[in-house]
């Protein structure tokens, strides 16, 4: 348990700079700042120690942790992947558009080693995520997506990708994608990144 408690203060600083760069560039930037409930270090921590067991039950875990965090029947789902046995599990936060942001981590791992920060540290995040800017008004919707089977070829965001509809494209501002959280210091792959969203968050990081 060492190296996850270890690992807990770079991944909630992964998680605040996840945080940053959707909330400044689309949620709620005022004049008064950015607006959100921090989730706490203690609750982060205890949510990545719940890294334990195959995809199956790891895909179990993540479902319960967004039960925790407030995300009800009428939000939640599991999107049924071909070539899977395990769904995509899904949470929407609705905002007051029709504008879409998506939030997503896959929740699989390899048989070799426990899985921790490739990629639970990222999968494990995105209920606190959500639970971070439940309460405050918002005019994205936001659809947090734990993808399964990306070590088999990206299976569960491929298939996600190729389900959506053009209108469900064209609504699509923006994708963050959270992995491998934790080791070093935020980075973020510019040259397959929105031009516009790489700009917004160096322009926070340097305010």
């Amino acid at each position: 348990m060492n190296r996850v408690s270890n690992l807990s203060r770079r991944t909630k600083a992964g998680a605040c700079a996840a945080i940053v760069l959707v909330l400044s560039s689309w949620v709620c930037a005022t004049a008064e700042g950015i607006r959100y409930k921090p989730v706490s270090r203690e609750v982060v921590e205890a949510r990545l120690e719940k890294y334990a067991g195959n995809n199956k039950q790891r895909e179990t875990t993540l479902k319960q942790i967004f039960t925790e965090a407030g995300c009800d029947d009428q939000h939640f789902s599991e999107q049924a992947v071909k070539g899977s046995k395990l769904p995509n599990v899904i949470c929407i936060l609705p905002g007051t558009s029709d504008r879409v942001i998506i939030v997503g981590a896959r929740f699989d791992r390899v048989s070799e080693g426990d899985g921790v920060v490739d990629n639970w540290s990222g999968a494990s995040l995105l209920p606190s995520l959500y639970e971070s800017i439940k309460l405050e008004s918002r005019k994205h919707t936001y659809i947090f997506i734990g993808f399964t089977d990306e070590e088999q070829g990206e299976v569960g965001s491929r298939f996600y990708a190729r389900q959506m509809s053009n209108e469900q494209v064209a609504a699509t501002d923006a994708m963050v994608n959270m992995d491998t959280l934790g080791l070093a210091s935020a980075e973020v792959w510019a040259s397959h990144s929105d031009k516009l969203l790489v700009g917004a968050l160096a322009y926070t990081a340097s305010n």
